[in-house]
């Protein structure tokens, strides 16, 4: 049985020579992995065109075989594009922070904040001090790529960071919980080294793997090899120096402080291999960064967090809240989407709607059954209880009263069932009963509608309603219209 998605979400994770896609489904209850894919492509630039034809026709070939147009695209391009800059500011309150940050960013960019685009990520450290990480890239940088994926009939929703991308799922995982840490984040072509501090990014920076027939290895499925293991080797020595010298560039980093755990993202048919040699040569704990255990891989999906762990965590962008909701983009590139509606919200109202009619009429027969039974116990007594002949007649009469009592109950309270039958009927299914209540010949109805004038005229249309009006004013609340109305019942004549 083919699963119904609500919503769709497609990652994109653009490096210097590849690009992995992947492609989310979200139902009622789990996220799963509808399609992923690790494609191999020539460095882009505005004036290599055949570098472009391949991006347009690889890419395309995936978003035609699944279908993956979607409005929810988030893309990350080259780590090597963006400029990644943190610092403390110190400040009275949060307002005051936004208004420093032009000059604060002129501060820290040496070129005009003209031609980039920027995300600035604020966390408080403590009172009246802010921890700020600013994310740039070069407008025409970004403009060629966004441009890119338009001749694919694809719109970015989102442009963000392949190391906030990495440090969201880190955190959602819930697995940071050092105060020293180290994340990489492992390419074919590039590495890079994120120190974090008390889960906030304090400096990242990316360094080019030079080891001769490391793009071989990193794409080679059979990694048991002298080959694999040598390389390995040398790029785990690699990276422990260059961690080493990135600790030595953090001003916030004494002597005294040491690194409590390794996250690896990424790392190809490497990543098995890496991790063991940098755990060995550095001495720290090493782990590799994992996917939330709420996402769901279905056997078509041919995902690898090996390669795709990145355009996972983009992807998930739009379906999950995320601790870092980075967007480079400004408000006018941005998509206009449609208002999402809280699918679970609504459902659940119209099942409470639905049980409360239910149990109306159910509590509403379980009294009619009452009333009947009592009404035969008490003709029973009274046939037991018959004495003479002559007694028969003021039973008689007795009974009569009783009878005309009864009919005089039902005419001053119509039968429930039919009307609430009627409701059911004619009320749109947008609009939800809180609470029906008959008085005598009139009936009261309060509920929350999305438009709630609409309901006078359908009701009064019914022939067993008349003099239909409000009582009181419509109320507009975050659910819908709040109203009363009162109508009295009775055929029409």
């Amino acid at each position: 049985m083919k699963n119904f998605y609500l919503e769709k979400s497609l990652g994109i994770d653009i490096r210097e020579k590849s690009v992995c896609l992947t492609l989310l489904g979200k139902t009622l209850y789990q996220v799963d992995v509808l399609a992923s894919e690790h494609i191999m492509i020539q460095s882009i630039s505005k004036s290599d065109q055949k570098a472009e034809s391949l991006f347009l026709e690889k890419v395309n070939r995936f978003i035609i075989e699944h279908e993956a147009w979607t409005e929810n695209v988030i893309v990350s391009i080259p780590r090597s594009n963006i400029t990644v800059q943190s610092f403390k500011l110190p400040s009275p309150d949060r307002k005051s922070v936004d208004s420093m940050m032009g000059f604060e960013l002129e501060r820290h960019f040496s070129s005009s904040l003209d031609n980039f685009y920027f995300y600035n990520h604020i966390t408080t450290k403590k009172q009246n001090q802010y921890h700020i990480v600013c994310a740039a890239v070069n407008k025409e940088v970004a403009a060629n790529y966004l441009e890119l994926l338009k001749k694919l009939n694809l719109k970015t929703s989102v442009l963000d960071v392949s190391t906030f991308a990495n440090l969201n799922l880190l955190l959602v995982n819930g697995e940071h919980q050092d105060p020293l840490s180290v994340m990489l984040d492992i390419s074919s072509d590039l590495i890079e080294i994120s120190i974090l501090i008390n889960s906030n990014l304090e400096f990242s920076r990316t360094i080019a793997i030079k080891e001769h027939g490391f793009q071989e290895v990193f794409l080679n499925p059979e990694n048991q090899s002298e080959s694999h293991k040598r390389i390995s080797e040398k790029v785990a020595q690699t990276l422990v120096e260059e961690i080493k010298n990135t600790l030595a560039s953090c001003r916030n980093i004494d002597d005294s402080k040491s690194v409590d755990t390794i996250y690896i993202s990424g790392g190809g048919y490497l990543i098995s291999h890496l991790a063991l040699r940098v755990e060995q040569e550095s001495g720290v704990q090493v782990v590799k960064l994992q996917s939330p255990k709420s996402i769901n891989q279905t056997a078509q999906s041919n995902y690898a967090k090996a390669f795709m762990t990145t355009s996972l965590s983009l992807a998930l962008r739009e379906l999950k809240k995320n601790p870092i909701e980075a967007n480079l983009l400004p408000e006018n590139l941005t998509t206009t989407k449609k208002k999402k509606v809280n699918v679970k919200k609504t459902v659940g109202l119209a099942l409470a709607t639905v049980f409360f009619v239910i149990a109306y009429m159910v509590n509403q027969n379980i009294q009619a059954k009452n009333t009947l039974t009592s009404l035969n116990k008490q003709l029973e007594e009274i046939k037991t209880q018959m004495g003479p002949l002559e007694k028969v007649d003021l039973e008689y009469e007795t009974l009569q009263k009783y009878t005309k009592a009864l009919n005089k109950i039902d005419k001053l309270n119509p039968t429930k069932f039919s009307l609430l039958v009627e409701l059911s009927q004619i009320i749109p299914s947008d609009t939800w009963l809180k609470k029906i209540q008959f008085k005598k010949k009139n009936m009261e109805l309060n509920g929350i509608s999305k438009n709630a004038s609409q309901l006078i005229p359908i009701v009064e249309q019914s022939s067993h309603f008349q003099n239909t009006h409000f009582v009181g004013t419509i109320i507009t609340e975050s659910t819908g219209e709040k109203f009363t109305i009162k109508t009295a019942i009775g055929t029409k004549e």
